[in-house]
């Protein structure tokens, strides 16, 4: 097992990983990124903060860097859905068409 680091990155600000976890390798420990930059997104969004200028950057206990994964990269993810029925992207567009006008108002 080795030790990453995931130091945090948001914008210029860097809160670096003094603890580490152990993981089988590169790959386990990238997943393991992904699935916390997951549950952050949602805390960042009600503090306020823009989650997609924020990053973790890997690095082993030599500090060599490994990777840095960008929490853009959770949103790319997602483009490879299965696209909304008709009907289901029609409803979501009015609505989004209603609140728009009713903010105008």
């Amino acid at each position: 097992m080795t030790r990453f680091y995931f130091d945090f990155r948001q914008g210029q600000e860097l809160a670096p990983d003094t603890i580490g976890g152990e993981f089988a390798d590169v790959e386990k420990a990238y997943l393991e990124a992904f699935k916390a930059a997951q549950e952050m997104w949602g805390e960042l969004l009600s503090r306020r903060r823009d989650p997609r200028r924020c990053a973790f950057e890997v690095h082993d206990g030599n500090g060599n860097n490994l990777f840095v994964l960008p929490f853009l990269e959770l949103l790319e993810s997602c483009q490879d859905r299965i696209p909304l029925e008709k009907s289901t992207e029609e409803t979501v567009r009015q609505t989004i068409d209603a609140v728009t006008l009713v903010r105008h108002r």
